[in-house]
Order: structure tokens, then C-alpha cells, then sequence
């Protein structure tokens, strides 16, 4: 695998809809094109996270949490540049909470 690259972006308007995340933290590999694992937090503390290990437990394949390029996910989106080590942090107090692959 090479370089993971992490960030975070706001919620893009200033009022938080009810049940969406104030923050989204990612974890991209840019090279592969592939968002690997992501994080949101909500305005209520609540902490989901996802992962492609975490869609594929079911058996389904999941080649990236996104279902297009990074540079049309991102497109337009401020992201701020954080740490590995913030990243785990966040993602050590989230909840497996796959998105694809349910039901």
C-alpha cells in the first residue's frame, strides 16, 4: 500500500441537518484512487466509523468507501490536512458502521 494521506472536513453549511456528522475524517490512498477508512462525528458525540475491511466482512467487495474518483468526491471541499496519529485517535473511539454492504 502506499502513502495514506489523512484529512477532515466541516459539514459544508453552517447548520448541521439532524443526523448528519459535524466532522468527516478520511484516510485516502491516493496512488490506488481509494478512500480506505472513514470517520464521522457527530454534533451529539456520537463516533461511526467505516472501513473497506469493515464492508467486506459480509463477503460483498468493496473496492472504496466513495463511488467515484477522490478528485470528484473532494471536488470543491476544504480539507484540512491532519496527523496518522489524530486519525487513529478519532478512529479508536468509533463504532464499525458500514454504509455499501448492509442488509
Amino acid at each position: 500500500m502506499s502513502e495514506l494521506r489523512h484529512v477532515r472536513a466541516r459539514w459544508p453549511e453552517p447548520e448541521v441537518p439532524p443526523g448528519e456528522p459535524l466532522w468527516l475524517h478520511y484516510e485516502l490512498d491516493e496512488s490506488a484512487d481509494v478512500v480506505v477508512r472513514s470517520v464521522d462525528l457527530f454534533p451529539n458525540g456520537a463516533v461511526n466509523r467505516n472501513s473497506i475491511e469493515v464492508e467486506e466482512r459480509g463477503g460483498k467487495p468493496c473496492p472504496s468507501l466513495i463511488d467515484c474518483s477522490i478528485a470528484e468526491g473532494f471536488a470543491g471541499v476544504e480539507l484540512e490536512e491532519i496527523t496518522r496519529d489524530e486519525f487513529e485517535e478519532i478512529w479508536a473511539r468509533g463504532k464499525d458502521t458500514p454504509f455499501w454492504n448492509v442488509g
